[in-house]
């Protein structure tokens, strides 16, 4: 059975936690602009040195999937705001048991309690994606 929401993880708008998912979501978006910014000038660097090319092809693509992480980052982020605005947040998404504060203070985007995120982790626990 579902257990009530603490009236501190209620008050979406005004949480800290809230302030702090909406800082780590800008943070984000500057750091996959910046990304961006820096795999478009590597592609711009012509060269005509094999080696050159190569390490520029690494950089692109180790560049890039920095990006596509901190895209999964934001889309966690994003729907922990949500979660916020619809009154679940705080709430395991797999047992609907509340997550732990501690849990909440350390990872604010989490959506699954502690137990039920080892359980995902030993691959007991279907993905939630």
């Amino acid at each position: 059975m579902p257990q009530s929401e603490p009236a501190e993880v209620q008050q979406a708008d005004s949480h800290p936690l809230r302030q702090r998912l909406e800082q780590r979501r800008e943070q984000i978006l500057d750091l996959y602009n910046s990304d961006l910014k820096a795999g478009q000038a590597s592609a711009d660097e012509g060269t005509d040195d094999i080696v050159d090319r190569a390490n520029n092809s690494y950089n692109r693509e180790f560049l890039f999937s920095l990006s596509n992480n901190e895209r999964a980052m934001l889309v966690e982020v994003d729907e922990a705001i949500a979660r916020m605005d619809e009154g679940t947040y705080g709430s395991c998404l797999h047992c609907q048991r509340e997550i732990g504060s501690a849990r909440l203070e350390a990872v604010p985007w989490a959506k699954l309690c502690i137990d039920c995120q080892e359980l995902k982790e030993q691959g007991m626990l279907p993905d939630m994606n």
